[in-house]
């Protein structure tokens, strides 16, 4: 069962300088044109929060092809819980990696995030983190519920 999580939508879909969704209440702010990401997203209403790593289910090490892999592998699972939960990844509005050698692998990872979410960029950190042995990606995503 979800929790009842809601943030009060504070803004309208006014500013040209932004991305409006509205059918789901979001709104993306100072949209990089550089990183594939936004600086912020005003959204309302129920939330789904994933922590996923590259390690599939059944498995018991991350797939193998580095931290671009871990990613993908991130986003397959990702796809599935969206689908479970009757949303796409424009839902989507923050996202947290956390990244055994960012300095090493961040770059490959802005080319699979931006492939997969494309001109809907949410909100993204990334972090430098001591991960698990064997595990370079892990992902902390928020999505917005209807």
């Amino acid at each position: 069962m979800l929790d009842d999580f809601s943030l009060l939508l504070v803004s309208a879909c006014a500013n040209p300088f932004s991305i409006c969704i509205p059918s789901i209440n979001m709104k993306f702010l100072r949209t990089s044109e550089t990183f594939p990401f936004s600086a912020a997203v005003i959204h309302n209403g129920p939330v789904m929060e994933a922590l996923l790593t590259g390690i599939p289910s059944g498995a018991n090490a991350p797939v193998a092809g580095g931290a671009g892999a871990e990613m993908r592998e991130i986003f397959r699972q990702y796809d599935e819980l969206l689908k479970e939960a009757g949303v796409d990844r424009t839902a989507v509005v923050s996202v947290r990696l956390y990244l055994q050698d960012v300095v090493r692998d961040i770059a490959e990872v802005n080319a699979i995030y931006r492939e997969y979410f494309g001109s809907h960029p949410p909100n993204r950190r990334a972090y430098g983190v001591d991960l698990q042995t064997g595990m370079l990606v892990e992902a902390a995503i928020v999505a917005e519920l209807p």
